[in-house]
């Protein structure tokens, strides 16, 4: 939370030009889609895991949403539903695949990426469609002058905030990622709790997904790409315990407004993506190194 306030307040001073109306309008849509995969991922970390098929899922779902709906002439509302429903079967397998047979988070995910790569290079033949204009209306609206995606990012950051911190299974939800071995002598199944996040992953990447495929009107076989590493980095400069357990999909939010104002100081200046990706990690291994430090002083603070 300092570290953005702060990233503001340096903006306003170095670089008054990224926090200009019209920067701002271009910066908030892409801090909503960002927040609402971060939301997804966050809930994957808090269950000791990891979800690297954003890439696969984001690219998938937006171009075969939009194909699909001129393919058949589906209404939207059934187009969105359909890609919220592949985004939780997605999920569901990234679940299944790593608490049944047990592969790595890391290794599953990278490859059902690569799987959905392919899929939607299948559906589609790397060729998208325009999104419908009644989605681009909405992606493209600004009630009260801030970004209707960035309304419906704050909406969804709340609700998932609210069922994880305010309701028993939220609560049952945080202790098995603190300690899985506990829950389950408490009677809790792990691996219920790990697929659902999974899933809950899975669908809130695919929602991000439709608003952004309706923000861009023309979506890209390569739309995924920039999410690989982005959710990750929300999640570790916002706090959420790579352990599992501890964790806060707004803190999440809020370090997803970090990095998209940093890359939007960064395109300010005229730098390229290498750069871009350059300072990216150096905020992520700043995060990762005060964490640390945080970490350790509570320690020896514990201890005398």
């Amino acid at each position: 939370m300092l570290a953005t306030v702060a990233l503001f307040a340096l903006s306003a001073v170095l670089v008054p030009k990224s926090l200009s109306t019209v920067s701002l309008g271009a910066m908030l849509p892409f801090w909503g889609v960002l927040a609402i995969m971060s939301a997804g991922q966050t809930l994957v970390i808090q269950q000791r895991g990891i979800d690297l098929s954003v890439p696969g899922t984001v690219s998938l779902v937006g171009m075969s949403v939009t194909v699909f709906i001129d393919r058949t002439d589906a209404p939207v509302l059934a187009g969105v539903v359909s890609a919220l429903i592949l985004g939780g079967v997605i999920g569901f397998v990234n679940g299944m695949i790593t608490t049944r047979i047990h592969v790595t988070p890391l290794i599953t995910t990278l490859a059902v990426s690569a799987l959905l790569i392919g899929a939607m290079f299948s559906y589609t033949g790397g060729v998208g469609t325009a999104a419908p204009s009644s989605l681009q209306a909405f992606a493209a609206a600004s009630p009260l002058g801030i970004s209707s995606l960035a309304w419906v990012a704050l909406a969804v950051v709340l609700l998932v905030a609210g069922i994880s911190t305010r309701t028993v299974v939220g609560r049952r939800f945080v202790a098995v990622g603190a300690n899985p071995a506990a829950a389950q002598a408490l009677g809790l199944r792990a691996d219920n709790y790990i697929v659902g996040a999974y899933v809950a992953a899975g669908v809130l990447f695919a929602f991000a997904s439709v608003l952004l495929a309706g923000f861009t009107q023309n979506p890209s076989p390569t739309m995924g790409n920039p999410y690989l590493f982005q959710t990750v980095m929300a999640v570790v400069i916002g706090g959420t315990s790579v352990t599992g357990g501890r964790g806060s999909v707004v803190a999440s939010a809020v370090a997803a407004l970090f990095l998209t104002q940093l890359d939007q100081v960064v395109l300010t200046f005229g730098a390229g993506p290498a750069l871009q990706s350059l300072t990216q990690a150096g905020a992520m291994a700043l995060a990762v190194a005060g964490a640390a430090l945080i970490q350790r002083k509570g320690t020896r603070g514990a201890y005398g």
